[in-house]
Parts: structure tokens; sequence; C-alpha cells
């Protein structure tokens, strides 16, 4: 899958389009989840994801006959999520409210045999607490617990990033992906409008942008129906 996301990019010949592959494998983009509580949560996820909207957009351009070049439905697919890549990450967080610490750190106070015979310090330094909010309930509810057991392990799901920019999610995209291949104008206006009704964005103008160029219509398409076919199928394995 890895490889033929890669060989798709690189016969669309844009120029950059190497330097994006080394970013990519910098910003983790085949490591990924799809999304945090839906779809494709899981590593890997988002190159699944973005296969699959390729697959469904090549598709229904055929079908419609739409007419879209297949450099730009490439480029639309591939990059039309790679706001993902900041979004979400497995590493912890360092979120822990005062509060939380505040009363973590008085627990530790009264459990001192559970705090060292764990080795809770690994989590501390100059006396505070460098956990996530979430590790930090858990903990919590470990010392209030009060049972000689070993504490829950930090989750290595893949969580929501703090620290992410406070920029829409197709903006980002867009941004990181002019920083070295240049988007056509039907590209920035697909991969912006392409969460349809559900993005951010005034009606009127998405309306526009579905006039000027049939890829807005089509590529928001393509992921809501990759989208509800992996919610189907995570469905069905676990049931």
């Amino acid at each position: 899958m890895k490889d033929k996301f890669i060989s798709d990019l690189k016969k669309t010949a844009k120029k950059g389009i190497e330097e994006l592959l080394i970013y990519l494998e910098e910003i983790e983009f085949y490591k990924k989840p799809a999304s945090i509580r839906h779809h494709l949560n899981v590593t890997g996820g988002l190159l699944e994801h973005t296969e699959n909207v390729k697959r469904e957009y090549l598709k229904l351009n055929e079908e419609t006959n739409a007419g879209i070049p297949w450099k730009n439905i490439i480029i639309q697919a591939s990059l039309h999520d790679l706001e993902k890549c900041f979004a979400y990450t497995s590493e912890m967080q360092h979120t822990i409210s005062p509060g939380q610490n505040n009363f973590l750190r008085s627990l530790a106070r009264d459990n001192m045999d559970l705090y060292n015979t764990y080795g809770l310090d690994k989590y501390v330094e100059d006396k505070e607490f460098i956990i996530s909010k979430e590790y930090a309930s858990d903990l919590i509810k470990w010392f209030k617990d009060g049972r000689n057991i070993a504490p829950p392990d930090v989750k290595s799901d893949w969580n929501y990033n703090e620290n992410n920019l406070p920029l829409n999610h197709s903006m980002r995209s867009i941004l990181e992906a002019n920083k070295f291949i240049e988007l056509e104008e039907r590209d920035v206006l697909a991969i912006t409008y392409h969460m349809g009704p559900y993005g951010p964005f005034d009606e009127r103008k998405r309306s526009k942008a579905e006039e000027l160029y049939p890829d807005v219509r089509l590529l928001h398409l393509a992921d809501s129906i990759a989208t509800k076919k992996e919610d189907i199928e995570e469905s069905l394995n676990n049931d």
C-alpha cells in the first residue's frame, strides 16, 4: 500500500514531489491513524484511508465522466488529510492539570510504599508529575483503590495533539503540501471543501466551488464513501 502511494505521487511528475515524500516520512504519515474515535483509528490507518479515498475517487470520476485529470485526483486524494499527521500523537503528553498534580502529590505522600514499590518517581520531575490528564486520572483511581497491585500502564493509543497549531483541518493540509509542490486552483478548492457540509465554511462559497470544478463534489463523496465503508467493516469485525 505504501509503495503504491509513493509510486502514484511520483507519476504525477510534480516539481518538488521527491522532497514532499521525504517530508511525509519525517512527519510519520505512514504511521498515523485516520481518526481517534472512529474509522481506522489504528497505526497506519491514515495511509489505508487515503488509498481507499483514492480508489473511490477514481471510480466516481470514471462513472460520472467528470473528466478530472488523473494527476489531480492523485494529488487531492493523497494530501487531503495531511493535517492529521500533526493532529494525532502516540506520545505521552504533559497536560496534567495543577489540581490533578496537587492531588496526586498528596496521594503519593500518603502512600509512599506504593509509590516506591512501583517506581512512580519515573513520572516526576522537580516534584511535579510529568504525565497526561488521562493518565493522571488513572493513577488517582489506582492510588485511591489502595491495593498492592501494579499501576495501570501508560496508554499507547493515539490521542489528540494538544500542541497542534490552531488551524482548520483543510487549511493545514494545504499549507503543508504547498511547502513542496504547487497546488492547482482545483486542488486547493477540492481539499478546502472535502468535508462537504460538515466543514466550517460558508455554504454559498462551497456551492460556487462545486460549480467551478467537479473535483470539489467528488472528493467529498469519495471521502464519505470510503469512511462509511471503513466504519461498516470495523463494526462487522467487532461483532
